[in-house]
C-alpha cells in the first residue's frame, strides 16, 4: 500500500501555524502597547473598540505575511486561511474571557481579518527574497 505524501501537508501547515503564532504575538504586543496608552491616558470608549479591532487586522496582517513569505506561494489562500484561523482563535479567546455574542461587530472583524490577512499573504509572496 502507498504511503501518502507528507511533504505537500508540511508546506501547507508549517507556514500557516507559525503565521498564526506571529500574527497572535502581534497582537499581544499592540494590546500590552495599547493598555500602556490607555492607562497613562483618557480615552474614549469608540476609541477603545476601534483600537481593538486595529490591532486584530494588524495582526491578521502580520500573520498572513509570514506565513506566505515562508511558503512562497499561494499567498492569497494562505493569508485567507490564517485570518479564519486567527478570527477562530480570538473569538474564543473573547467568548472564554467576555461570553460575548456573534453579532455584526464580529462579522465586520471576520471581514476585516480576512481582507487584511489577503493583503498580507498577497505582500508576502511578492516581497524579495534576501540575497545570500
Amino acid at each position: 500500500m502507498k504511503q501518502p505524501n507528507m511533504q505537500g501537508a508540511k508546506r501547507f501547515f508549517r507556514p500557516i501555524t507559525y503565521g498564526i503564532i506571529s500574527g497572535v504575538a502581534a497582537c499581544l504586543l499592540l494590546l500590552i502597547f495599547m493598555s500602556v496608552v490607555m492607562e497613562l491616558q483618557d480615552v474614549p470608549e469608540s476609541a477603545v473598540t476601534l483600537m481593538a479591532t486595529l490591532t486584530f487586522v494588524f495582526g491578521g496582517m502580520i500573520a498572513g505575511l509570514i506565513s506566505s513569505g515562508m511558503s512562497r506561494e499561494k499567498g492569497l489562500l494562505m493569508g485567507l486561511v490564517c485570518g479564519i484561523c486567527l478570527f477562530g482563535v480570538l473569538s474564543l479567546a473573547s467568548l472564554a474571557l467576555c461570553g460575548g455574542d456573534f453579532g455584526i461587530a464580529a462579522l465586520t472583524k471576520l471581514v476585516a481579518v480576512l481582507l487584511a490577512g489577503s493583503i498580507g499573504g498577497v505582500a508576502g509572496v511578492n516581497k524579495r527574497k534576501k540575497c545570500r
